[in-house]
């Protein structure tokens, strides 16, 4: 009888120690998923930044030409005012 006792404690031990690193590897599995998913989330951040910041540059390369023209419009103008004087 004290021999099952003693095999049933190291038994109970054995699996003790057997489910604390089972559960240790689950929760490093579930971490490595919640870091990945983080990761591709700020990737998917980055790719919509970097897709506005390109659509700016294009509205701000628009509006440099627009402007580039409006200058030479009222050049013209300024120099045709200068003429009439």
């Amino acid at each position: 009888m004290a021999d099952d006792t003693y095999l049933y404690s190291i038994f109970w031990f054995v699996v003790l120690i057997v489910s604390v690193f089972a559960m240790r590897m689950v929760t490093t599995l579930i971490q490595a998923r919640n870091r990945q998913a983080e990761e591709q989330s700020y990737r998917t951040l980055a790719e919509r930044a970097v897709a506005a910041l390109e659509e700016q540059t294009g509205t701000i390369t628009a509006l440099r030409g627009e402007l580039a023209a409006a200058r030479v419009t009222l050049a013209n103008v300024e120099k045709i005012l200068k003429q009439v004087e």
